[in-house]
């Protein structure tokens, strides 16, 4: 890869792994679950009807990406929340409603 396109796909590598995170229909239910305001896990489990262990991989994967937050980081069963509104405004464009 040359130099020009090294800088070009480091300038958009992170804005691609951003539409790969919000390509899963779990991922984009606990988000506009969360964009209601803080939910416990509990809430958004029973909601979407998914298992613990397989909302707790897609969570994380959101933490990961800075989209969502514990607001006790401290306590497993502490009320997640938005930490990146911004990705409100991707979900309402592709005609997502809250």
């Amino acid at each position: 890869m040359d130099e020009t396109c090294q800088k070009f796909y480091e300038k958009y590598n992170e804005y691609a792994r951003l539409f790969e995170i919000l390509s899963n229909p779990i991922r984009i239910g606990i988000i506009v679950m969360l964009a209601k305001g803080p939910k416990r896990p509990k809430e958004i489990r029973e909601k979407l009807g998914v298992p613990q262990s397989l909302l707790s991989q897609h969570a994380s994967i959101l933490r990961e990406m800075g989209i969502i937050e514990k607001v006790d980081r401290f306590n497993v069963k502490s009320p997640c929340r938005l930490k990146n509104p911004r990705v409100l405004e991707i979900l309402k464009a592709a005609g997502i409603e809250f």
